[in-house]
């Protein structure tokens, strides 16, 4: 089955390991070349350091995928800044309409207020004029008398 070992079987080695363990040399005394290729997150990391990742093929290959995106991730700030900013703007006009509403109500109020008959009475009293006691009436003129 997959992933078992037999323990009848015997577990292949790499062939370093052979040859390490069939020579009866010292390891220092080994001529062994290790592979170029470098595998797993370590070796990317090598890879990036040392710039041999800038001359591989696979770089040039991937350079648009990377290039559209790193434009993807500027739009992306870019967007949420701009949504960030008109959230900030709306919330500054509906703070000001509230303000102004408030203003708008008080000024009326104080507006009927000052209107009352009794209030206009009283603001008139101290330049002179008086309520009038008779009830307003209606003039007529003749036409014989325009003439």
């Amino acid at each position: 089955m997959w992933g078992k070992k037999d323990k009848n079987t015997k577990a292949k080695n790499s062939p370093i390991q052979e040859s390490a363990q069939n020579s009866s040399s010292p390891i220092k005394s080994l001529n062994i070349k290790l592979p170029s290729v470098k595998l797993g997150f370590a070796g990317s990391i090598v890879s990036l350091i040392d710039g041999s990742y800038l001359t591989s093929k696979a770089l040039t290959r991937n350079t648009p995928y990377i290039l559209f995106l790193t434009l993807l991730a500027f739009l992306y700030v870019a967007n949420s800044f701009y949504a960030q900013s008109k959230a900030h703007d709306i919330e500054k006009i509906t703070r000001e309409l509230k303000d102004l509403r408030d203003e708008h109500i008080s000024i009326k109020s104080d507006l009927m207020y000052r209107t009352k008959k009794s209030e206009v009475a009283s603001q008139l009293k101290y330049r002179g004029i008086k309520e009038a006691t008779k009830p307003p009436f209606k003039i007529f003129i003749k036409k014989e008398e325009i003439e």
